[in-house]
């Protein structure tokens, strides 16, 4: 078992950075060049809102909780924000959520206690503490910013997704995601390579890989204006878009409006059946995989990419994606992240040379 943990503590710093607190209105959400989109109706009211990590989500609630059968609990220090962050649990279904505690390593000690948690089975992400604080029994692994030089935005997905394959279970969770014999009709030909259809994953591709809780209940997602405008004079022309998310809710369909792509467009709730929604998008509509360019960044688009690099297709991910994905052959490496005209960037590119 991955760490062999039995219980997952997050800290403040690692969960959501106590710096990055935003003010958002409801009837102005562009910023700069970034439009925030809600998953609510207008109104006039402005919120303060908090940025959580999509990918961190992604680790805590499906890899660490439903593959590794590892609990999580949440320490913070501070009472602000308690309801958004409380929200924020809720989620992700972690089960213990403390807020305004002052002493971290006391209380950390008291709860495993009180909950039979062994220091030594105990994972600790956090920015501040330190093996110095736990002098008696100290947890067997504990991982601090003074241990972390560069802590990435998104650190737990990156420390968890670091052991997928040293953990069998993690491994054969992530192998789903991928296609190795693809049931797609070869009676589609294309004679000459043409990219006619572009398909692109939404968080941490058209996102910068953060959900945003307003203390008001709102969801938001930041989105680069530059990616709206390049998709959208990429459908003017006549070519195909096509958008592919594992969520659920209005901020996609959202998207997919400013960017004047249709519902028809877009597939929702897309986990680990990428593969199988881009074999059904070119059986529908006609396309060989030669003609299709996908941008991903994430483990779940690994078996997407590695299908369209096979047959032909053109491959992309952000500056930011994850290092198995920018280590795949032949991918194009693009020089922006996620969320900030990758998209755009890729759209560019291909303008240039494949049409």
């Amino acid at each position: 078992m991955l760490l062999n943990s039995k219980l997952i503590i997050i800290g403040d710093g690692i969960f959501w950075d106590t710096n990055a607190a935003l003010s958002l209105s409801h009837d102005g959400y562009q910023i700069n060049d970034s439009l925030f989109i809600c998953d609510g109706k207008k109104s006039s009211a402005t919120v303060r809102a908090i940025p959580f990590s999509t990918y961190d989500g992604f680790a805590i609630k499906n890899i660490l909780a439903n593959v590794l059968n590892i609990s999580s609990a949440l320490i913070s220090r501070f009472c602000d924000f308690t309801e958004i962050i409380q929200h924020r649990c809720r989620d992700l279904k972690i089960p213990f959520c403390f807020t305004n505690i002052s002493n971290k390593p006391q209380f950390i000690e008291r709860f495993c206690r009180g909950h039979r948690y062994a220091l030594q089975e105990t994972t600790i992400f956090d920015d501040q503490l330190t093996p110095l604080d736990f002098p008696e029994e100290q947890p067997k692994f504990l991982l601090a910013k003074h241990n972390f030089k560069n802590i990435s935005q998104h650190f737990i997905r990156t420390f968890v997704n670091s052991f997928a394959d040293k953990d069998v279970d993690v491994l054969a969770y992530y192998a789903e995601t991928r296609m190795l014999r693809s049931n797609f009709s070869q009676n589609i030909h294309s004679d000459k390579r043409s990219i006619r259809a572009l398909i692109c994953d939404i968080d941490g591709t058209c996102t910068d890989g953060f959900k945003i809780y307003g203390e008001d209940g709102s969801e938001w997602k930041r989105f680069s204006l530059a990616d709206i405008q390049a998709l959208k004079n990429w459908n003017a022309s006549g070519r195909l878009s096509f958008l592919i998310t594992g969520e659920l809710g209005l901020i996609p369909k959202k998207f997919a409006a400013q960017c004047h792509i249709s519902d028809e467009h877009l597939a929702m709730n897309a986990g680990r059946k990428k593969v199988q929604i881009l074999c059904e998008i070119c059986k529908k509509f006609k396309l060989h995989p030669s003609e299709v360019a996908y941008i991903g960044d994430d483990m779940n688009d690994l078996g997407a990419i590695e299908y369209l690099i096979k047959e032909n297709g053109i491959a992309a991910c952000p500056a930011n994606a994850m290092p198995l994905i920018k280590n795949t052959s032949n991918i194009r490496q693009l020089k922006v992240a996620g969320g900030f005209g990758a998209v755009a960037e890729f759209i560019n590119s291909l303008g240039k040379s494949n049409l």
